[in-house]
């Protein structure tokens, strides 16, 4: 198959695929904002096509409002304390379904502090075949050598173009990795700052 060209992937439809219990909505931010962040990430990244959301919520009581509604958003519940691998089952054919119907150049975003190794397969495969797969994760600066070079979340993939941290990814920031760059997009002093006050905010949610 013939590498996606990049001005090719600008107008390329997203997905984007967000684990709520892992990486749940921000204190500080609303559901709405959260989207509208991610949308905006996307768009400052130079990606502009259509954006769909697919959500996976188990989390009680649920901060996932869908009023006022929200265009090409999928929301899935999931009773709280249930089979993870059944939501994980859910969410591997979702991105298999929406890649079936979306031939590349296409974009899928992956948002879950909940990395197994059959997730990790399924995105290096579509990274394969040419999807530009864009990822998220709980943490940035664990994930960031301070020698700089490449992040060691990428040593699991090795096609991923784009790498934030949820605390950057919802509240419109930049990329903590960019395959095009061997710099951080943010002083990581100033994020790390932001990332302890947030959490303090968050209080005692927990995490994934």
């Amino acid at each position: 198959m013939t590498p996606y060209n990049f001005v090719d992937l600008a107008d390329a439809p997203t997905a984007v695929f967000w684990v709520t219990n892992c990486c749940p909505v921000p204190a500080d931010l609303h559901f709405i904002h959260v989207l509208r962040n991610i949308k905006r990430c996307l768009y400052e990244s130079s990606y502009n096509g259509r954006v769909k959301f697919m959500v996976y919520d188990s989390t009680s009581p649920s901060l996932i409002n869908e009023n006022p509604p929200v265009e090409n958003l999928v929301i899935t519940r999931f009773p709280e304390g249930g089979d993870p691998f059944e939501k994980f089952k859910k969410i591997f054919v979702d991105i298999m379904e929406w890649s079936i119907d979306n031939p590349t150049p296409a974009n899928i975003l992956y948002i879950s502090g909940d990395m197994n190794t059959y997730m990790t397969r399924l995105i290096n495969q579509l990274g394969v075949v040419c999807y530009n797969t864009l990822l998220c994760v709980r943490e940035s600066l664990t994930a960031f050598p301070t020698t700089g070079g490449r992040p060691f979340i990428t040593r699991d993939f090795s096609f991923v173009s784009s790498v934030w941290s949820w605390f950057e990814l919802s509240h419109g920031r930049p990329p903590f990795f960019n395959r095009f760059s061997d710099k951080p997009s943010v002083p990581l002093g100033l994020l790390k700052e932001e990332e302890k006050v947030t959490k303090a905010k968050e209080g005692a949610r927990g995490s994934c």
